[in-house]
């Protein structure tokens, strides 16, 4: 079980796309120029994140959605520094 306030950063887009459509928004940071995406480390994560690196099926239309709302996210964070 994952300890309460522990978190889950990555780099990926796909990812965190999936995770997304899974229900778990991420917070978006910048780091030395580069977006991190960070999750709340949880036992539900890490199960969304085996069945991402299954291959599990998700919907071609919902997962491009999840991947352009998660750049267009970045891109407003990028203006704002």
């Amino acid at each position: 079980m994952a300890k309460t306030g522990q978190r889950f950063s990555t780099m990926d887009i796909y990812l965190s796309a999936f995770l997304l459509i899974c229900g778990i928004q991420p917070e978006l940071e910048v780091k030395n120029g580069t977006v991190i995406f960070t999750f709340p480390a949880t036992d539900k994560l890490y199960e969304y994140i085996f069945m991402y690196n299954s291959n599990t099926e998700v919907k071609a239309g919902t997962f491009v959605t999840a991947i352009k709302t998660l750049r267009g996210q970045m891109v407003t964070l990028r203006g704002t520094r």
